[in-house]
């Protein structure tokens, strides 16, 4: 696992890298539906990266934090970051996320949707899904934009990158279909 600084930069990178995705998917799921499941996928990924982004942030911070626990060697599931980017022992106000069940819930509901998609467990259309979409640039926007735990200064092109994609993506989200 990379040192602090480079977690942080490879997950930026990571993260904008997956909202460009998303943006260009959604920009034709009018035209095919089934381009939600690649929405999904890029989603995920930006949540993981933005989420590991800010539980790397603190000079305090350790690899632990961002460790799937059962293979170290690998960033721990989106569910188990999030739990730890809620909780107070790991993020301090304002840096915190902050989220009611129902917005928990929806993205519970993106991520099982992506589990289907990756593994071939189903192919239905994205119904649901933009919800939980939503919710995950909500948590970018927080953790990375409006309230970040690392050093900005370093990272200001990255982070006008992903505040331009969060603006492109938003009113596709918005669209009916």
């Amino acid at each position: 696992m990379p040192n602090r600084a480079g977690r942080i930069a490879a997950s930026l990178d990571s993260v904008h890298e997956s909202l460009r995705m998303v943006q260009r998917e959604l920009s034709g799921v009018r035209e095919d539906g089934a381009r939600w499941r690649w929405a999904a996928v890029g989603m995920v990924i930006a949540l993981q990266g933005a989420l590991v982004t800010a539980l790397s942030g603190y000079e305090t911070a350790q690899d632990a934090d961002v460790e799937d626990p059962s293979s170290p060697d690998r960033f721990a599931p989106v569910a188990l970051l999030l739990r730890r980017a809620r909780s107070a022992e790991y993020l301090n106000v304002p840096e915190r996320v902050e989220m009611t069940g129902s917005a928990v819930r929806q993205i519970e509901h993106l991520v099982a949707y992506r589990n289907t998609v990756v593994h071939g467990l189903g192919m239905s259309e994205g119904e649901g899904v933009a919800k939980g979409c939503q919710r995950v640039l909500d948590i970018v926007r927080h953790v990375l934009l409006a309230y970040p735990a690392f050093d900005v200064s370093r990272h200001h092109l990255i982070c006008a990158l992903i505040s331009d994609e969060l603006s492109r993506i938003e009113p596709l989200l918005r669209e009916p279909g």
